[in-house]
């Protein structure tokens, strides 16, 4: 007997004796098994969730997604290390929050794309032809593997919106469908990734098809107040306009996540029907899924109702009676229901100037309200208009004359959120310094001159460290004679106030705010000049401005 198991006899009768098989043993029991090699699946469904795993393994730990997502995760990072990132708007940043996510988007996008194509660029097309799934199998695979990274953007979504919550101001709810357009805009990215390596073997395909979804993005940008905007992936609105309520800014969100998610549904068949998958049910879910986008996607593209249109020129030109108050002490503050904790802010200012002020100017009642602003649109431009008047009017029938003009921006987080907060601490300090005389007002501005000027630019900018900030920031980017503070409405002073302003800054706060209460009946008195009053307040003369126009905006004061 051979050590290999063969008789000897049968070696030795020649190359027919050795190929004649030997009869088999029925045997009982479980077959042997290499456990060295992988489980088979058990069926082919079996097969097509193992190979989603796998590839949705490998997809998150793509280069391509792993970049987009450090990205966009760098850039929450540096807004937070490098800007207040504070008193944010909920519903707004749910809004900015999708052109964020359209970096792992993208990201997604090419990472599906080269695994679709991964026989192809490895050249492996034909052993694919001997593997158990069919084709269509793993189009489906790599379809469902875009699920899981959909869903890790949700997570990821959900978190920056937690953290922004959670920071110091933070007003108004997000909306669930803003919220849920970022991670539906990825999981239409990765199915048109799939489809179009379907149809295109080409790893150029890729590229290609993101640079046309990059640009139809950018048109749609372009055009803020157009419908067809709604068409692309996600909406952008015109980022200059003023803050609105959420009810007023007319963004369908809800259409658009069910647009994005039945054209998902309608291409991901597609992509199934083209890789193989026959028959009626793959055929009617294409056709209803795209129909039901196309339905989707007109619907949302709709102009404003007119009920909305309606509710807006209410809310922009008599508010009062669509807002809600709350008294602190001697001051009033009427706000739209989502803008009302703001309120907590606006006092903080207003208590830092009515620190240094006289009791009889504290004791006054002042009542502060929000306002927004309109945008007449004329095809994608728009102009912004201020109803002064309609304000005026609407505050006498409320009871609540001369009230102090508050926005919706706050904070120090851009140039627009600096202007807002000097702009309401220097309206709030001129109604105070105004000592009940009128205000020297033309249309949206009013003006301050002489020792008043100080005084109110003092007051405002000393209120709270965001104050004297946004101060500094306005002077920064000012030029010219006179400098005007605030978005809505602007109180004007000459610039060599403000700059005296500055100096005073630098001295003792309670120095300053000492000589401010002892002499402030001479101090606000419009007869006192910006000489006499730096004299009382200990700090060189501000140079009378020269010039005309805006550079003589106290001439003869």
């Amino acid at each position: 007997m051979r050590q290999d198991g063969t008789s000897g006899t049968a070696a030795q009768h020649g190359p027919e004796a050795e190929t004649k098989p030997e009869p088999l043993t029925p045997t009982t029991g479980t077959p042997p098994t290499n456990p060295s090699s992988p489980a088979s699946p058990s069926s082919p469904t079996a097969g097509v969730l193992t190979l989603a795993r796998t590839e949705a393994r490998r997809l998150l730990l793509h280069p391509a997604l792993l970049a987009s997502l450090v990205l966009c995760v760098g850039l929450w990072v540096y807004d937070t290390v490098f800007g207040p990132a504070a008193y944010p708007v909920l519903h707004d940043e749910a809004r900015f929050l999708q052109v964020q996510l359209l970096l792992p988007a993208a990201g997604t996008f090419l990472a599906v794309h080269l695994a679709v194509l991964r026989p192809a660029r490895d050249g492996t097309d034909a052993w694919f032809e001997a593997l158990v799934l069919e084709p269509w199998q793993r189009v489906a695979a790599h379809l469902l593997a875009v699920l899981p990274v959909a869903g890790a953007v949700a997570v990821l979504a959900g978190a920056r919106i937690t953290w922004l919550a959670l920071l110091p101001g933070a007003v108004s709810a997000p909306a669930a469908a803003e919220l849920a357009t970022g991670p539906a805009a990825v999981l239409l990215a990765g199915v048109l990734a799939v489809l179009v390596a379907t149809l295109i073997r080409s790893v150029a395909a890729g590229p290609i098809t993101l640079g046309i979804l990059g640009i139809a993005t950018v048109v749609g940008a372009l055009f803020p107040f157009s419908g067809r905007r709604w068409w692309g992936l996600i909406a952008i609105e015109d980022e200059m306009r003023d803050l609105l309520p959420s009810g007023l800014a007319h963004r369908p969100a809800g259409l658009h996540v069910l647009y994005l998610v039945l054209l998902a549904v309608g291409l991901g068949a597609a992509a199934l029907l083209r890789s193989g998958l026959r028959g009626r049910t793959v055929t009617a879910v294409v056709a209803l899924a795209l129909a039901g986008a196309l339905t989707a996607g007109a619907a949302q593209s709709r102009p404003e109702p007119g009920a909305v249109t309606a509710a807006g020129e209410r809310a922009v030109n008599s508010p009062s009676g669509e807002q809600r108050c709350v008294r602190r002490e001697s001051v009033t503050y009427c706000a739209f229901p989502e803008y009302l904790d703001r309120h907590r802010q606006w006092s903080e200012v207003v208590d830092g100037i009515l620190r240094w002020v006289p009791d009889e100017a504290k004791e006054r009642r002042y009542t502060v309200r929000q306002h927004i602003v309109s945008l007449v649109k004329s095809g994608g431009l728009a102009q912004i208009t201020i109803p002064v008047d309609n304000w005026a009017a609407d505050d006498r029938r409320a009871g609540t004359e001369g009230a102090v003009v508050a926005g919706s921006a706050w904070g120090n987080d851009g140039d627009y959120a600096n202007d807002a907060t000097i702009g309401f601490a220097a309206a709030f300090a001129q109604h105070v310094t105004a000592a009940g005389r009128a205000p020297n007002t033309t249309g949206t501005s009013t003006r301050v001159c002489g020792g008043q000027s100080l005084v109110t630019l003092w007051l405002a900018a000393q209120a709270t460290p965001e104050t004297a900030s946004a101060l500094r920031s306005r002077m920064s980017r000012s030029f010219g004679g006179a400098v005007g503070f605030g978005t809505l409405t602007t109180v004007d002073a000459e610039r060599g106030d403000a700059e005296a302003v500055l100096r005073l800054l630098e001295r003792p706060t309670e120095e300053t705010g000492a000589r401010i209460k002892r002499s402030w009946n001479e101090l606000t008195d419009p007869a006192t000049t910006s000489q006499q009053a730096a004299q009382l307040l200990g700090i060189s003369a501000p140079a009378p401005e020269q010039g005309a126009g805006e550079d003589a905006l106290c001439a003869g004061n």
